[in-house]
């Protein structure tokens, strides 16, 4: 009672840059997502919504001036259509940007959906006590990290009694299938773009990699081409920068680490106003109480 009545933030000016996403709500009682609103030029919650309905969002965004919108020139978001369905509608100006580790995370998940195929068809080597099986059963995960952070020290290998280091154990275990060797590269070859393509080049750079995950051997990159298809120009436009750093989701997904922490030692929250004060009045260092003599 004594939070409630001295602490009621307002919604939030806009700024240029608005990331947006959602966090797991179920148990507060309301829908199952809050949606957040983020600014990371002012590193602050603009706003929390107890629903990402799209009926909602457009009713919640109609209400806010026509110039303040206006004045959005870049909204970061995940996958979710929905989401670019309101931003084309509710920010006329705005620059759609898909957020890069969405974009490799469900890249990873189609490469791993193909090893997970690939593997089953080698399941006759587990009889034979196969080094190459072995290996691929305990350090799988390695084919889905990002080769720059594999380690060079070797260590020895349990049941096989070799040394290896994380490079070495990667290729131990792509030189047995081809495709899974393509696909791997595939994968890396688009992490490659992601670090190293600017607003100038990203086009060119993407429409190549488009192709190639098209004429792929693996029937799950086909959602690969797909993906980067649709996502085309958002993924392009994600590449602008804004004070020397590209557009991206970076800061809204730490803000999000951070709410969910809120909500589970809260157990849920039956008062969504509590909730939303609560995260705002957390995580925005200018929040101020109410005084009361």
């Amino acid at each position: 009672n004594l939070f409630d009545s001295r602490v009621n933030f307002p919604r939030q000016k806009l700024t240029e840059v608005i990331c947006v996403d959602e966090v797991y709500s179920k148990h507060c009682g309301y829908h199952k997502y809050c949606f957040i609103i983020y600014s990371p030029q002012l590193n602050k919650i603009l706003d929390v919504l107890p629903s990402r309905h799209q009926e909602d969002l457009f009713d919640y965004f109609a209400r806010i001036p026509i110039e303040e919108r206006m004045s959005v020139k870049y909204f970061s978001m995940d996958l979710y259509e929905v989401y670019r369905r309101v931003a084309k509608i509710a920010f006329p100006k705005a620059l759609i940007c898909a957020d890069h580790f969405h974009v490799i995370k469900n890249l990873t998940d189609f490469f791993n959906s193909a090893r997970i195929r690939i593997m089953k068809k080698y399941e006759h080597l587990k009889g034979q006590n196969d080094n190459w099986y072995w290996l691929y059963k305990k350090y799988w995960k390695k084919l889905l990290q990002n080769p720059e952070k594999l380690g060079y020290k070797k260590f020895r290998v349990n049941r096989s009694g070799m040394y290896l280091d994380d490079h070495q154990i990667v290729d131990y275990m792509l030189s047995i299938d081809k495709d899974l060797k393509e696909g791997y590269e595939l994968l890396n070859e688009y992490r490659n773009f992601n670090s190293c393509a600017t607003i100038y080049n990203a086009e060119e750079m993407l429409d190549e990699l488009i192709i190639k995950f098209h004429n792929s051997s693996l029937p799950e990159f086909i959602k690969g081409y797909k993906l980067l298809k649709n996502w085309r120009t958002e993924i392009i436009n994600s590449f602008n920068r804004i004070n020397g750093f590209v557009i991206s989701n970076g800061g809204m997904e730490r803000a999000n680490r951070d709410i969910k922490t809120i909500i589970r030692i809260g157990y849920g929250y039956s008062n969504f106003e509590r909730l939303r004060n609560r995260i705002m009045y957390i995580k925005n260092e200018d929040a101020a109480i109410k005084y009361k003599k």
